[in-house]
């Protein structure tokens, strides 16, 4: 939440935060250099979006990963302010916004769900959900109920599928495993990754009973590219959806192809 103060609340509007843009035009309420916050904050480059996202936790960033590796989520918004909550909400009864004011001034605060998501069907239909994330051990802080319940009935009468997802539904694994193939979408490469990891991807194929690391080795050696390549380009295939692994495991690259390829 940040100080709802006519000075700020009129330059952030004029910053265009929180508005209506998506992808690469959307401005998230809060930046993490404006934002105290427990955890390690962090900012990382969206590969749907293109722009730089916010993320003020270790638990929003796993779950920004998670949310981006999915092929249904199109968009991620995060930060998002609901500053029409006064009028969107109608049924404002036990609802403590007293609560959420700044201790210094007295003065409304900004409450934001953490992520607005617009997620594409098959039939190429979208729509959004909203998903706030939090520690299982601040469950049981009024506080934290009262924020939720805001949040809970904001969304509702949006008509907008709201949820909460705690540190226990964030696998750490899953999220590393996405970060350490993702990067191969942003970098830079000296080599043709399309080419070679359609080579690559026909030798996987191939020799299913070949150890995923041996092969690795014989990949970079036939075509007569730096060490390491081969690995790169087995990252470049997860990310792009080529070959699929559990990705709710650490990958052993001693496996065998086949029990490493789903």
């Amino acid at each position: 939440m940040a100080s709802f103060n006519e000075a700020k609340i009129k330059r952030y509007l004029k910053e265009g935060r929180g508005q209506l843009g998506t992808g690469k035009d959307y401005v998230p309420w809060t930046k993490i250099h404006e934002f105290s916050s427990k955890g390690r904050s962090s900012r990382i480059m969206g590969i749907k979006t293109g722009r730089i996202h916010h993320l003020h936790s270790d638990n929003q960033l796993r779950a920004f990963l998670i949310f981006e590796f999915n092929d249904r989520v199109v968009d991620i918004r995060e930060s998002y302010p609901l500053l029409d909550v006064m009028e969107v909400i109608d049924d404002k009864e036990n609802l403590r916004f007293d609560k959420f004011c700044s201790k210094e001034t007295g003065e409304q605060l900004v409450i934001c769900t953490n992520f607005v998501l617009t997620i594409r069907d098959s039939d190429g239909n979208e729509s959004y959900v909203a998903r706030t994330i939090k520690n299982t051990s601040e469950l049981n802080k009024k506080i934290t109920f009262e924020k939720l319940e805001i949040e809970h009935r904001y969304w509702e009468a949006k008509g907008v599928d709201w949820k909460i997802i705690t540190d226990k539904q964030l696998t750490r694994q899953v999220a590393k495993n996405i970060e350490w193939v993702r990067e191969t979408l942003l970098e830079d490469s000296e080599v043709d990754k399309e080419l070679l990891s359609k080579i690559l991807l026909n030798l996987l194929l191939c020799h299913l009973e070949t150890p995923l690391k041996e092969l690795l080795k014989n990949f970079d050696k036939s075509e007569g590219v730096n060490t390491g390549t081969g690995l790169y380009l087995f990252r470049y295939l997860i990310a792009k959806k080529e070959i699929k692994v559990n990705m709710n495991e650490k990958i052993n690259l001693a496996l065998k192809v086949k029990d490493l390829i789903l």
